[in-house]
């Protein structure tokens, strides 16, 4: 019997035929799909009627789209198209489709390994940099938006939704207010025009999670808080602990590295996620 969980609520979406929803989060929910004109298997992602801000963020989507196309990294979903031509259908995104978990899962439940860690840390790394050679800013990195293919390789989705122009930027300051809380940089709380910066603190909670957690226990998050304002003014004002201290197993110089990213200046964290990279390759290594 179809586990009901995951059976899709619509047959159809535009010229896409569903089989399968791949999960649901703030921006819209995901679908598996067959495309009936190009014969190939794609993700759809359908937007929530509340996701876009106003009628600026939804052309500012739009627009960003025609030049995502254009990408081709193997760190980098790659995006096909943008529908909203019909209203009973919605706003649509079209993927690719990736076969298997991602990063959230996999913190939850791999066995901790350093050296595979710091593996998936590199792929990501290649792609933010792809990204913001390109003039990007992922906007929302997290580990629900890494995403696995079955052979390991990382690939990074749903980046710049909450909008990528100069236009929106200045006049709309409302993508903070919609980005998960627990990933949210200080300067998208001060109500700073973010710069690529954004996706390195963000980068750095999440690698908080992949490292500072014991190999045997409970996710250790950053900022262990049980409210909206008191995470946010840890965002704002309080450094975590050192990852080392929760996990002894976690070197320091990886867990000065964390902190690095999560500092709350963006002057004050690395050039790029290339110097990042370079950073990360001789943690473990012998120095002889």
């Amino acid at each position: 019997m179809a586990d009901r969980t995951y059976t899709p609520d619509v047959p159809y979406l535009y010229h896409f035929k569903l089989d399968r929803i791949l999960g649901e989060g703030g921006t819209g929910r995901v679908y598996r799909g067959v495309d009936t004109r190009e014969g190939r298997v794609v993700a759809v992602k359908r937007f929530h009627e509340t996701f876009f801000r106003n009628a600026l963020h939804q052309r500012d989507l739009k627009k960003s789209i025609k030049r995502f196309k254009k990408f081709d990294h193997p760190n980098v979903v790659k995006i096909f198209d943008f529908l909203n031509k019909d209203d009973n259908f919605g706003d649509c995104m079209v993927m690719e489709y990736i076969d298997g978990p991602d990063l959230k899962w996999y913190i939850v439940n791999r066995p901790w390994n350093l050296r595979e860690r710091l593996t998936i840390v590199a792929q990501i790394c290649n792609g933010l940099q792809y990204l913001h050679d390109k003039k990007v800013i992922h906007h929302d990195f997290k580990p629900a938006n890494v995403l696995f293919t079955r052979k390991g390789q990382v690939k990074l989705a749903d980046f710049s939704l909450y909008g990528s122009s100069l236009l929106l930027e200045l006049f709309d300051r409302g993508a903070g207010e919609q980005v998960t809380p627990m990933y949210v940089a200080p300067e998208f709380l001060r109500k700073e025009i973010p710069t690529t910066a954004v996706d390195q603190y963000t980068l750095g909670v999440t690698m908080y999670l992949m490292f500072a957690s014991p190999p045997e226990g409970p996710v250790r998050q950053p900022f262990p808080v049980d409210s909206l304002p008191a995470l946010y003014r840890c965002h704002l004002q309080i450094m975590p602990d050192h990852p080392s201290i929760s996990n002894p197993a976690c070197p320091q110089e990886l867990g000065d590295i964390i902190l690095k990213l999560m500092n709350k200046k963006p002057k004050d964290r690395f050039k790029d996620c290339d110097e990042l990279r370079i950073a990360l390759s001789s943690i473990g290594r012998s120095r002889i």
